[in-house]
């Protein structure tokens, strides 16, 4: 009898230890859980914070430039008497489809082509040079499709392609994909990319975004006189820019 006694006692301590077992193994299952998922809702809010910050960065430092930065620059009186470009009666926005800000600007710069005054014109012209790599490499896309009269209609999908899907719209074989994607004749694309017009325009390009030493994106040629650098509201800068086309004054920010 003792021994039977023994027995089942043996049998419950052991599964007693196995049920404590199991029940400490479940809670540190569930405790692991729980701390996993307190590590990827901290990881998101970390990942959060830091995308609010390069973007405040960015406004704090090229949008509202410091002090020490200029952002604004007017030509000689002999500078603008040889600038290739011919209209004083312009703004010129030197961009990119591989710019971010010249992208998320579309907005802001139809607004602003409203507000022109009667006789001057807003003109875009694609940062361009020699160099087959950088910002300008796809200045003769921005030709081609320009003079195909096309440009407008497709620069959201090329700034698209560029910036989100990383295609190279430099690169040939992409560039056929991107532009039967866009419904765009390939083989008419390619006999106008070969013509006199886009080659002139080409060259035009160069030869402002050269004179007027471009090398960042957006930059915005006034009257052919100022380069301006946005360095506040676009609002406020649109009225910066108008300021100096009509009155050849800049407004304080």
């Amino acid at each position: 009898m003792n021994v039977i006694l023994s027995l089942f006692m043996s049998l419950f301590n052991l599964g007693s230890e196995y049920t404590f077992m199991s029940i400490k193994n479940e809670l540190s299952i569930k405790n692991s859980i729980i701390r996993n998922k307190g590590f990827f809702i901290g990881y998101t809010l970390v990942v959060i914070i830091i995308s609010a910050l390069i973007t405040t960065a960015y406004y704090q430092y090229f949008v509202f430039a410091q002090d020490e930065q200029e952002t604004l620059f007017s030509l000689s009186d002999s500078e603008v008497a040889n600038s290739p470009i011919k209209d004083d009666k312009t703004i010129i926005e030197i961009f990119s489809y591989g710019c971010h800000y010249c992208s998320i600007n579309e907005e802001n710069i139809a607004n602003l082509e409203k507000r022109m005054p009667e006789g001057s014109r807003f003109v875009r012209l694609h940062i361009s040079s020699d160099k087959t790599s950088g910002l300008g490499r796809f200045a003769p896309m921005f030709a081609t499709l320009s003079v195909m009269g096309i440009e407008s209609q497709h620069r959201q999908s090329a700034y698209k392609a560029v910036l989100e899907e990383n295609i190279d719209l430099s690169d040939q074989g992409q560039l056929e994909t991107w532009l039967k994607a866009n419904g765009i004749d390939v083989a008419k694309y390619q006999q106008v990319s070969q013509s006199a017009e886009v080659k002139a325009l080409l060259e035009y390009m160069k030869a402002v975004t050269a004179h007027y030493k471009v090398d960042a994106t957006p930059t915005f040629i006034v009257g052919k006189k100022w380069i301006a650098l946005q360095d506040r509201e676009f609002s406020a800068f649109s009225d910066h820019l108008l300021s100096l086309l009509e009155h050849d004054k800049a407004l304080e920010k």
